[in-house]
């Protein structure tokens, strides 16, 4: 019932008193059938009782409709002024639907689709960085000391680029990663220009016989970091365009030839063979994920592993690095001198380690202590329960990227991301696997935990993409005519039907 007046927009809060008074109606119903069921005399008093109750409703009926015809607002007013009386009373008692509500509770929060993921990357990324920070101090602070006077050298300067990388993540994952698929072409010029810069004397740095940096104000710049992510970018993108190509053998060579020679082929004049390998393991996951066919794929390998026999072949000391990987304690001394320490280094730390800053092959005994062979040092001082640590950290990113990849509907989005998985997981498998001795050395940092600039930039910045491909939007609807298989040849364009081919 709603009052009239000027409070009619207002809810009546009579009904209140009918819920005050429901006790007492009820004891009166229940006095009127007892006396009925007396009978006799009990009737007369009964029905005189109704009648006196009637006649005082109506009396009171009456009232209520003159004081509400008479004063609309004061009485919503005090109707108001009721209800909230009733709601600060703690005695007083709730109504049903109210009651109901208390026992149901709040409603369970349930997370979007990518959250759980993102937050999750996010998680394992912060504690990889923290455990690269602790190691990456450990590890360098005695040469720090010895050659710059400070132990906290090294470590200043990766505090900084894990700033950098950091922000470079933050703002990557606010970008649509869409964008990178119309940036393709310029961020691929600007890899391989970084790479021809890198060959010209006087630009390029000499370091331990190989040129791979450019030194920007007292900062070396490694480009072959940044190449392996632009050609991940180029090849997702020639295979979205065209995504029936890599079907066919001449498409899939295209594809091959133009992410794979220019970009490998220029690193590998540096040289660096561990960059050439991780970029061309990359490429390859891209069109695994793509769906490019066994024939092809198995043809690809082939050719991979000829074309690496035939580069240590060529070089005296990849030939010597292979020798050592199969029998490192032949030449101690020697070519198989890294390789040796590194498994002294872990095999001195036994299961709980040396203790955390006490390692002894840090003092000049095990050479790049602080990047390539930062792993020995977390062996050592940690022992086989932080290197299980650091295994369980990578297979959790792992697990996080390639739930992502998977879940991405978009052709592009899935191919981006299962390309920058490979990039950092194989490169940490690389690592991993050359400290232990189950692979040759080839010289590839530690991703997140090896000293390293360009590099903590580089996979930061490729992991703020995943995060944005995680929750984009465009990743759980996917764009409309993305095929999941490919036919042989485009489909005609018919008035009848729609576009037979995505934009």
């Amino acid at each position: 019932m709603r009052s009239s007046g000027r409070g009619a927009e207002h809810v009546d809060l009579d009904h209140l008193d009918w819920v005050e008074d429901a006790p007492r109606r009820a004891r009166s119903g229940a006095d009127r059938r007892a006396a009925e069921r007396r009978g006799g005399a009990g009737r007369a008093p009964a029905q005189e009782r109704r009648s006196a109750e009637r006649r005082s409703g109506e009396r009171r009926g009456s009232q209520a409709a003159s004081r509400q015809s008479s004063g609309g607002a004061s009485g919503a007013s005090r109707a108001s002024a009721s209800g909230r009386a009733a709601k600060a009373e703690p005695g007083r008692a709730a109504s049903p639907p109210a009651r109901r509500a208390d026992r149901r509770g709040p409603e369970p929060a349930v997370l979007g689709p990518g959250v759980a993921e993102r937050r999750g990357l996010m998680l394992v990324t912060f504690l990889l960085v923290v455990y690269g920070l602790v190691m990456a101090y450990s590890a360098s602070s005695a040469e720090a000391y010895f050659q710059h006077g400070s132990s906290f050298y090294f470590f200043g300067r990766q505090v900084a680029w894990v700033g950098l990388g950091v922000a470079a993540m933050w703002f990557l994952s606010r970008v649509d990663y869409a964008w990178f698929r119309k940036a393709a072409v310029p961020i691929a010029g600007l890899a391989i220009a970084g790479l021809l810069l890198v060959l010209v004397p006087g630009v390029g740095s000499v370091i331990n016989g190989a040129r791979r940096w450019i030194y920007l104000g007292g900062q070396g710049v490694q480009p072959s970091e940044l190449a392996k992510v632009a050609m991940v970018i180029l090849v997702a993108t020639l295979v979205v365009r065209r995504p029936w190509e890599i079907t066919t053998f001449t498409g899939f060579l295209r594809v091959c030839v133009i992410t794979i020679l220019p970009a490998a082929g220029l690193i590998m004049l540096e040289p660096d063979l561990g960059t050439t390998i991780v970029l061309v393991g990359a490429v390859v996951a891209v069109l695994i994920a793509a769906g490019a066919p066994l024939r092809y794929l198995f043809g690809l390998a082939f050719t991979g592993a000829f074309a690496l026999l035939a580069l240590i072949a060529v070089e005296p000391y990849r030939l010597q690095r292979l020798v050592t990987f199969l029998d490192p304690w032949k030449d101690q001394q020697g070519t198989g001198y890294q390789a040796t320490q590194s498994l002294i280094s872990i095999a001195s730390g036994r299961v709980f380690g040396v203790g955390l800053g006490n390692s002894v092959q840090k003092f000049g005994f095990l050479p790049e202590q602080g990047t390539d062979m930062i792993t020995g040092i977390i062996g050592e001082e940690l022992g086989l329960i932080g290197l299980l640590v650091l295994l369980a950290l990578y297979a959790a990113l792992a697990w996080m990227c390639f739930r992502i990849a998977l879940n991405c509907k978009d052709l592009f989005g899935k191919l981006l991301a299962t390309g920058i998985t490979a990039i950092i997981i194989g490169q940490a498998c690389i690592n991993v696997g050359a400290a232990l001795g189950l692979l040759p050395l080839t010289g590839v940092p530690l991703p997140l935990v090896s000293l390293g600039g360009t590099s903590m930039l580089v996979v930061l910045a490729g992991l703020g993409i995943m995060l944005n491909v995680s929750t984009n939007r465009r990743s759980h609807i996917g764009e409309a005519g993305a095929p999941r298989s490919y036919p042989a040849r485009p489909l005609a364009r018919s008035s009848s039907a729609g576009p037979a081919r995505t934009r």
